[in-house]
């Protein structure tokens, strides 16, 4: 059987009534008494920038999503919303509506990108892993109990998600913040860029919490905001205050560092950085190789029999 090394995915994005659905937010903004004297566009960008946010509750965003098993569980922590899962209880997780074929697929981390030889020991213990959990499943092992065996980072947290655009802006706000773990930072810039592509009206409304409200709420954090740059974080685009992208955080407001914002480049610089995380193996720096070099990396090793700390097994 196949390993296969995906990266996390969003796909079949739709949103409900397309993208004159700000038209339902303004008619509710209007009967809870905003006037008709502001124009209906201006009416639900004021509703976003102003967080008045019960009534973006009325459009609804429907999604696919693919991450790992370990990190599922970042994703149900944004509780206001619904899904449907993949149950590795009552499906084998080569298997799934999803695949084309059947294989066992696993998100490599990041950080093992730039480095081969860590990287081939860890699709080496994976590759244990998950002959482990075939050979669970021929002894007639319950897949309910076989599915303990399988790694962090096998790529079954699937789900068909529905969430309303208060909570997705929520969502989006967290998770496109350099603090967020580069898996769900490469999930939000996806889901930014479809929902810009389908909702075009939004765009320079969107991005991390010190974006969408002027201020960063990361006062003092230490290799973010203040002190040496944390090795593992991306560099945050609107902390240098000698910049016309400055955004400050509490205390830097409390203490008057305010200046005059240049949102159109701070769009342009984000969206530069969101693309790069959006394709995974780009979201930190690495070398030059691409995932089609690591699939075929692990697929001749599998098909070879041969692990490569020089042991032999069968897929």
């Amino acid at each position: 059987m196949k390993i296969k090394i995906v990266k996390p995915k969003i796909w079949n994005f739709e949103l409900i009534k397309g993208e004159k659905a700000w038209e339902e937010v303004v008619y509710s903004a209007r009967m809870s008494g905003v006037p008709s004297e502001i124009k209906g566009e201006e009416v639900f960008k004021m509703m976003i920038r102003n967080d008045y946010g019960s009534v973006l509750e009325h459009i609804i965003i429907k999604f696919d999503i693919k991450m790992t098993k370990g990190n599922a569980p970042e994703l149900l922590e944004h509780r206001i919303a619904s899904h449907s899962g993949f149950s590795t209880r009552f499906v084998k997780v080569f298997e799934g509506i999803e695949k084309e074929e059947p294989a066992y697929e696993i998100i490599l981390p990041p950080h093992l990108l730039k480095d081969q030889e860590k990287r081939g020991f860890f699709i080496d213990l994976v590759s244990q892993n998950i002959k482990f959990y075939g050979d669970l499943l021929e002894a007639g092992i319950p897949k309910e109990s076989a599915r303990y065996a399988l790694p962090f980072c096998q790529a079954v947290g699937i789900y068909h998600f529905t969430i309303n655009l208060r909570s997705l802006l929520n969502l989006l706000s967290l998770r496109l913040c350099v603090r967020a773990s580069p898996e769900f930072r490469c999930l939000a810039s996806q889901l930014y860029f479809n929902l810009i592509e389908n909702f075009p009206i939004i765009r320079g409304l969107v991005g991390c919490r010190g974006f969408m409200k002027g201020v960063c709420p990361e006062s003092g954090v230490t290799g973010v905001r203040v002190g040496k740059q944390h090795p593992f974080y991306p560099l945050c685009p609107f902390k240098n205050e000698n910049t016309d992208i400055f955004i400050p955080t509490r205390e830097e407001l409390q203490e008057g560092k305010v200046k005059k914002f240049n949102l159109e480049k701070a769009i342009e610089i984000q969206e530069k950085i969101f693309r790069k995380w959006s394709t995974w193996n780009k979201t930190i720096e690495s070398p030059k190789k691409d995932s089609f070099f690591i699939l075929n990396f692990v697929v001749k090793s599998i098909n070879e029999k041969k692990s490569l700390s020089g042991k032999t097994y069968c897929f």
